[in-house]
C-alpha cells in the first residue's frame, strides 16, 4: 500500500502536462505550414526582384544619353549605277561637313562621322549626347579611284561619285622615223642662225 502510495504521488497528472517532452527524431510538421512557409518565401522573392527591376530601369533611364558614345551607330546607304557613273549615297542627318570624315586608301572608303551636342534645361542641369558611326566601302573594279568626289546635300544626304573608266580606248600610233629628220632640220636650222650672228 505505501509502495504504491508512493508511486502514485509521484506521477501525478500535473507532472505529466507540464514536463518537457524531448525526442531524438527531428520535429515533423504538417505539409501544408511547409507550403505555406515557401509561398512566404516566393512572395519575399518576387517583392525583391520587382524592387531590382525597377531600380535598374532607373539608372536605364539616367544614363541613355551616354550610351550613344560606346557603340558605333549604323548609317543606311543606297548605291546608284547607270552607265557611266558609281554613286553612293548616305544618310547622315545631324552631320555638318566638319563633323564628317572620307578617307580613300586605293580601292578602299572609309566613311565616319562624330558629333557632340550639349543641352542646357536652363535650370543647372543638362544633357550631353556623343553620336558616332564608320561605314568600310569597298569601291567595284572599273571605276577611276582618282576621280572620286563628294559632297553633302542641304537634307543631311552624302554624295559619293567616281566615273568608270573607259573599257576601251583608242591610242594614236606616231612614227618616230618621221620625227628624228625634223629634230634634225631644226637643230641645223638653229646652228646656222648661230653662226650667221657669230660673222662680223
Amino acid at each position: 500500500m505505501l509502495c504504491s502510495r508512493g508511486l502514485h504521488s509521484d506521477l501525478s497528472p500535473s507532472m505529466l502536462f507540464f514536463s518537457p517532452v524531448r525526442s531524438l527524431w527531428p520535429e515533423v510538421r504538417p505539409l501544408f505550414s511547409q507550403q505555406d512557409l515557401l509561398q512566404r518565401n516566393l512572395q519575399e522573392l518576387r517583392r525583391s526582384l520587382e524592387l531590382m527591376d525597377t531600380f535598374q530601369h532607373n539608372i536605364l533611364e539616367e544614363t541613355e544619353p551616354f550610351q550613344s558614345s560606346v557603340a558605333l551607330q549604323p548609317v543606311s546607304f543606297q548605291l546608284d549605277k547607270d552607265g557611266k557613273h558609281f554613286g553612293l549615297t548616305l544618310d547622315t542627318q545631324g552631320f555638318s561637313p566638319e563633323e564628317l570624315s572620307v578617307r580613300q586608301v586605293g580601292r578602299k572608303l572609309r566613311v565616319s562621322g562624330k558629333t557632340e551636342k550639349k543641352q542646357e534645361d536652363g535650370k543647372g542641369s543638362y544633357s550631353y549626347r556623343l553620336q558616332e558611326f564608320r561605314q568600310d566601302l569597298d569601291l567595284p573594279e572599273g571605276l577611276n579611284p582618282e576621280a572620286v568626289t563628294c559632297c553633302l546635300s542641304p537634307d543631311g544626304k552624302l554624295h559619293i561619285q567616281a566615273p568608270k573608266e573607259e573599257a576601251d580606248r583608242e591610242l594614236t600610233i606616231k612614227r618616230s622615223w618621221e620625227e628624228e629628220p625634223q629634230q634634225r632640220e631644226g637643230s641645223q636650222t638653229q646652228d646656222s642662225t648661230a653662226k650667221t650672228h657669230n660673222t662680223p
